[in-house]
C-alpha cells in the first residue's frame, strides 16, 4: 500500500511539474495567436521571441505604421490577484516608454507609464502632413481599459515640451500640456499651454480606442508668436475681442 502511495506521490509530483514547465514555457507566438484579434487596430509583429513571461518584439506597426521594438518580464505578484503583470518597454525610434501592464479577463491596467518620445520622428513614422518638432513627455500613473474599447480610469499628465509644428518649418509654440481623466468610457484630455509661450491653450479633447479624438479648443497668438502662426491661426476661424479662435477637430 505504501509503495503504491509513494508512486501516486511521484506522478502526481512529476505531472504537476510538466504541466507547470508547458506553461512557463508557452511561446509568445501562441499568446499573440489568441490576443490579436481583440485588438481594437491591426497590429502586425515582427522579430517575435521568447515566452509569455519574458520576450521581445523586433518591431511592431499598427495600422501598417512602423512603431519600434516591445521588451516584457513577467511580474509575478499579480497572479494572486488573477491578473496577468508585464512590465513592458517600448522603444520607438528615438524614444523610450516604460510602464507596467495588468491584464485581466477582461480589462487592461497601464500603470506607471513614464517616458519620452521625439515629436519629429513620430509624425515621420506615423506620415504626419506637417513637421513637428520638441519631445514628448509622459507621467501616466494609471490608465484602465475594459474591453479594449471603454475607458475605466485615468490620471496623469502629457507635456509636449518645446512644442513646434508647421509647414515648411515647424513654428515654436512653447510648452503644452494635457491633464488626463475618464468621463463615460472616454479618456479626457484638459488642454492647455504653460505660460509664456507663442501659443494660448485652453480647451478639452476626447478619445477612446478605435474612435477618433474630438477636440474642442481655443488657440490665441500670444505678443511673442511670429507672424506666420497668428496668419495661420486666422484660417481656423475669427478670433474673438480677447484674440481666442475656436478649434474643432476630429483627429484619426
Amino acid at each position: 500500500m505504501a509503495v503504491n502511495v509513494r508512486k501516486r506521490t511521484v506522478i502526481s509530483v512529476a505531472a504537476l511539474l510538466f504541466l507547470g514547465s508547458l506553461i512557463w514555457n508557452i511561446p509568445a507566438a501562441f499568446v499573440w495567436s489568441l490576443v490579436e484579434s481583440r485588438l481594437p487596430a491591426k497590429v502586425t509583429v515582427t522579430g517575435l521571441t521568447g515566452t509569455l513571461w519574458s520576450g521581445q518584439v523586433r518591431n511592431m506597426q499598427v495600422g501598417g505604421i512602423e512603431q519600434g521594438a516591445l521588451i516584457w518580464s513577467w511580474n509575478p505578484g499579480q497572479a494572486f490577484l488573477g491578473r496577468l503583470g508585464l512590465d513592458v518597454a517600448w522603444l520607438p525610434r528615438n524614444g523610450r516608454v516604460d510602464a507596467q501592464l495588468k491584464m485581466g479577463a477582461s480589462s487592461l491596467r497601464i500603470e506607471n507609464a513614464n517616458g519620452r518620445l521625439d515629436a519629429a520622428t513620430m509624425a515621420a513614422l506615423n506620415k504626419a502632413p506637417f513637421i513637428l518638432g520638441g519631445t514628448w513627455l509622459f507621467d501616466v500613473p494609471l490608465l484602465e481599459l475594459e474591453d479594449f474599447e471603454r475607458v475605466q480610469a485615468a490620471e496623469g499628465r502629457l507635456v509636449w515640451q518645446d512644442a513646434a509644428g508647421g509647414l515648411p518649418q515647424p513654428l515654436p509654440l512653447g510648452h503644452l500640456a494635457a491633464d488626463l481623466g475618464a468621463e463615460d468610457g472616454w479618456l479626457v484630455l484638459d488642454l492647455s499651454d504653460e505660460g509664456g509661450g507663442p501659443l494660448g491653450l485652453r480647451g478639452s479633447a476626447r478619445w477612446r480606442p478605435a474612435e477618433p479624438m474630438h477636440i474642442d479648443a481655443r488657440l490665441r497668438a500670444e505678443a511673442s508668436a511670429e507672424p506666420t502662426l497668428t496668419q495661420g491661426l486666422g484660417l481656423l476661424g475669427r478670433p474673438d475681442q480677447e484674440g481666442w479662435v475656436q478649434w474643432r477637430a476630429r483627429l484619426q
